[in-house]
């Protein structure tokens, strides 16, 4: 049943079980259908030994690795699974020139792998050749011309430009060049991306001090620092913590293949994990609120403690997972999350991305949308049941209308987040740059100011704060005494008034 369900969710979100489909990405991989097939099922193409683990039969290819189409069936391997992969611009026996030409003759691929030392890439049992340029546009480096362009081969396969810039596999392309020692090393020119990923995580950085503010106010005012308060603040603290995070490392702050980028990884994933959690926690609390559960019920410190060791507990216990995964044996290659590999984050990878992120994501959305859709129902039951019987017990009107006003909090909350990740899980499973798709970029970016408008821009928000700073009070005694100076006034006027007009009336009274 679990088994059934799971295998849909695959099928639904893009990623096929590993009996039909690759167990790595199309673009790390190569066709072996001319392979010599060895004992056990093995196949060993160019030196390189495959095990059954790490190749399929497949029906598609793709072209320029955009376009799928359906071919007859061949067997494809997942290089980069068992050899560090890398990319050369042009085929097997070629070499680059205006364009690339075909040569009998050996082209060696030296490269520098440190400061001191040069290698063969092809006398190298290390490594494994990936073909074809891996996207249309590539500016060629010239570290003889300029020290900025100075590039040497990371030990996962990676470009490292200038000591400090790491380029994934995938973004660039190595080149044999006749009658030179060196290979070329050209990278993907992608300016317009470029742009967009400068400009998210500074909109990410402007998002931070709304988050900060929204935890510093809850954090400051007595009366917010309730369960529900302190859950917005645990919520709040773990988003701008990734969010800074983030925007550090697609601003290249870490250098590449660093332990401070592997660091730095983990951490981003922990703190949008203990957002996901606490976001669950605020949705599930609301609906046992109005659940009418009877009998003892917990205070509110137990009841936080328990909160707490679900919403810190969980994020501690996926990293703990992604962390030995990544290094033990305890998952093979293809199922390790492999943070700081190709990038800071964990390797993109359908597969990967899915099992870390956006399957434990789906659990919590979809539960979050089940707490409140039985809540809504529940509140627009005891409604329809108390709207009588509540006109004369306005104790009990006042908690049922804050338990409602928090609700609709949380729902407003719960939809800026949702619409957020049901449109960045959809980018991701379809893999579509349409523009509609830059909505989720967008929201990423104002939701700091989104939750401080929801959460801290409200009146009673307002007069909290101007108790605790005694705004509230210097206001109010400076209305007291500027009503009480007209009233006076206004009753000195009336009071000549009434003298000058009835002169023989007091004179008389005099008498």
């Amino acid at each position: 049943m679990y088994g059934r369900i799971f295998a849909c969710l695959l099928v639904l979100f893009g990623v096929r079980s590993t009996v039909c489909s690759l167990p790595c990405d199309y673009i790390d991989s190569v066709n072996i259908t001319d392979g010599e097939r060895l004992p056990n099922d093995e196949i060993r193409h160019n030196g390189v030994i495959y095990n059954k683990t790490y190749y399929r039969m497949i029906d598609y290819e793709y072209e320029d690795f955009a376009t799928k189409k359906y071919v007859p069936n061949y067997i494809r391997g997942c290089l980069c699974a068992v050899r560090i992969c890398v990319r050369l611009c042009c085929g097997e026996r070629e070499y680059l020139g205006k364009k690339c030409t075909h040569t009998d003759d050996y082209l060696p691929v030296v490269v520098n792998v440190s400061a001191t030392e040069t290698i063969d890439l092809r006398n190298h049992s290390l490594y494994g050749f990936l073909y074809g340029k891996p996207c249309e546009q590539v500016y060629e480096l010239l570290p003889e011309e300029s020290s900025v362009d100075e590039w040497s081969i990371a030990r996962n396969g990676s470009l490292i430009i200038a000591d400090e810039l790491l380029i994934t596999r995938n973004q660039y392309c190595l080149a044999p060049r006749q009658n030179m020692s060196f290979a070329s090393g050209l990278v993907c020119f992608t300016s317009n991306e470029e742009f967009k990923y400068n400009l998210y995580p500074v909109g990410m950085l402007l998002s931070v001090p709304f988050l900060l503010l929204t935890f510093f106010v809850y954090a400051c005012i007595p009366d917010l620092r309730n369960m529900h308060g302190k859950s917005l603040m645990c919520y709040v603290l773990g988003l701008s913590v990734g969010y800074t995070v983030l925007s550090m490392v697609q601003l290249r702050v870490f250098p590449g293949s660093s332990s401070s980028c592997v660091i730095s990884g983990y951490i981003v994933y922990f703190s949008f994990m203990v957002s996901f959690f606490w976001l669950n926690v605020m949705s599930f609390d609301i609906y046992w609120t109005f659940k009418g559960v009877t009998g003892v019920r917990s205070s509110e410190t137990k009841k936080f403690l328990f909160y707490s060791l679900y919403a810190w507990g969980c994020p501690i216990l996926l990293v703990a997972t992604a962390i030995t995964a990544d290094y033990t044996d305890f998952l093979p290659h293809y199922l390790r999350p492999q943070f700081g590999t190709t990038r800071c984050l964990f390797v993109e990878n359908k597969l990967i991305e899915f099992l870390y992120l956006y399957m434990p994501l789906l659990i919590l959305v979809f539960m979050n949308v089940v707490f409140f859709v039985i809540t809504a129902l529940r509140i627009y039951k005891i409604q329809c049941e108390t709207s009588v019987v509540r006109r004369g017990d306005s104790k009990r009107h006042t908690k049922l209308d804050n338990d409602r006003d928090r609700f609709g909090l949380y729902l407003r909350l719960f939809i800026v987040m949702g619409v957020t990740w049901s449109l960045e899980i959809i980018s991701w499973a379809v893999d579509n740059n349409a523009w509609i798709f830059y909505v989720s970029d967008v929201c990423n970016c104002i939701q700091g100011f989104l939750i401080f408008a929801l959460f801290v821009l409200k009146q009673k928000i307002k007069r909290l704060i101007y108790k605790k700073f005694g705004i509230r009070e210097i206001r109010q005694e400076q209305k007291m005494s500027s009503c009480s100076t007209r009233t006076t006034a206004t009753m000195v006027s009336s009071y000549q008034e009434s003298k000058s007009e009835n002169p023989l009336v007091t004179q008389t009274n005099g008498m």
